[in-house]
């Protein structure tokens, strides 16, 4: 959702600088440079899954911080079931995992309501 918002203020005020070779362009480039930062902080920190089998016991788990398991997605303290993008890289770089990445149904984790 704020993905959204953020990328119609971003399209707006690019519209502004394209259009109008007049406006004040250091308070559009300010304005633009702030939004590509919060763009960028909010995809930095966006949450997904990692489905490596069909099924509802599929998915990537780390346990307690250093085993790896499938199971499903479901929250608990002892499971990390939601990694960043930045998480999933490292993953792939492990040697001991024999995923077919190529296979594996990575997506994001909707906003909480």
């Amino acid at each position: 959702m704020y993905m959204k918002l953020i990328d119609d203020q971003i399209n707006q005020l690019e519209a502004v600088m394209d259009v109008h070779e007049g406006t004040p362009a250091i308070l559009v480039e300010d304005a633009l440079s702030w939004l590509y930062k919060v763009r960028g902080q909010i995809l930095s920190n966006q949450k997904y899954t990692v489905q490596v089998f069909p099924g509802e016991r599929g998915y990537l788990n780390v346990f307690q911080g250093k085993d790896i398991v499938l199971n499903n997605i479901d929250k608990d303290s002892d499971f990390q079931t939601h990694f960043t993008q930045e998480e999933i890289d490292k993953l792939k770089e492990r040697k001991d995992l024999a995923i077919d990445w190529d296979k594996a149904i990575i997506e994001p984790v909707r906003e909480e309501d």
